[in-house]
């Protein structure tokens, strides 16, 4: 078959700022992507880096979805063995495709100010360190650097996403105001059930309330039916319960058919009336769900947040 293949590249940001940003759109729908920037300040990248930071560039990549943005090795100058440590690079390049670009430069005699150079990553984390020959500014030696390899790098946005099986081009307010569509969808369903639940074991206990009016009538009935299969609908008929209900009633054990047993579990029934209205109420609610999932964030933001890698 013929098949469309569709790119896209989404960049990483700060978990802990897509909280609030989600928060902000669930209190204000309405927001416009100028106020989402100020809380989402700028994609963040795990290996950090640093973002050459255009407002209005940005801003166009959250309405639109689309642009791109340059991203920057951090370094160090170490004075005292007169070396520079690279310690964070652009997510889009690798140390790998990094020291061969400077391999290149020093052979063909492009960079003549740096000694040596060699990959010092340990369990402390990345460093990158050349060794400069005396003389040399580490400040000019690194602007030829962004210039001529990856240790300055563009990133391509493309948020191009699937909804509901159709591809489209979405700004990260629009990303947002999905998630959250369909969040609240999950949490619809998922109160749905719940209520399923509270509602069955409701009916369970309607039913068992009413051998409460009389246990004696309903040993009775069980003792004096002659075959296994007339139990539940003997039952059914002596105390008015359906079928669902009289199952319940005849699997219980004979030594619990007694008053204190019967009346703790129907002890249960107003608990449990109070919690299947108020998830009534809950999904019937769109704000009432959305309070639930700003909690939500709110936990996520407080247990996984952590401060942001890249600097802008």
């Amino acid at each position: 078959g013929i098949a469309v293949s569709m790119a896209s590249k989404i960049c990483s940001f700060n978990l802990a700022e897509i909280c609030d940003g989600t928060i902000l759109l669930l209190k204000r729908p309405y927001a416009e992507p100028e106020a989402l920037l100020d809380v989402i300040k700028a994609p963040d990248f795990t290996c950090g880096g640093e973002i050459l930071y255009d407002r209005e560039k940005m801003l166009d990549i959250y309405k639109t979805g689309k642009g791109s943005f340059k991203i920057r090795a951090k370094y160090k100058f170490d004075p005292v063995n007169n070396c520079i440590d690279i310690i964070e690079i652009p997510y889009s390049t690798s140390i790998e495709i990094i020291l061969k670009s400077i391999a290149d430069l020093v052979k063909n005699g492009t960079i003549k100010e740096i000694a040596d150079f060699r990959d010092e990553i340990d369990l402390s984390g990345f460093k990158l360190t050349l060794d400069l020959k005396r003389g040399t500014d580490p400040d000019v030696l690194m602007r030829k650097l962004y210039k001529l390899t990856s240790l300055e790098d563009s990133f391509e946005c493309n948020f191009n996403v699937l909804i509901n099986g159709s591809p489209k081009l979405l700004g990260v307010r629009d990303l947002l105001i999905e998630w959250i569509k369909f969040r609240m969808d999950c949490f619809r369903r998922e109160t749905k059930f719940e209520l399923s639940k509270v509602e069955e074991k409701l009916h369970l206990l309607y039913g068992l309330a009413k051998i409460l009016l009389d246990i004696d009538l309903a040993i009775k009935i069980i003792r004096e039916t002659e075959n296994e299969k007339d139990v539940v609908p003997n039952l059914m008929k002596g105390f008015d319960i359906d079928e669902l209900q009289a199952n319940y009633v005849a699997d219980i054990r004979l030594r619990s058919l007694n008053n204190e047993y019967i009346l703790n579990r129907t002890e249960e029934i107003s608990a449990l009336e109070d919690e299947a209205a108020k998830l009534r109420e809950l999904h019937g609610s769109d704000e009432l769900i959305k309070k639930q999932i700003i909690s939500q964030l709110t936990e996520i933001k407080k247990k996984y947040g952590k401060p942001r890698r890249t600097t802008y």
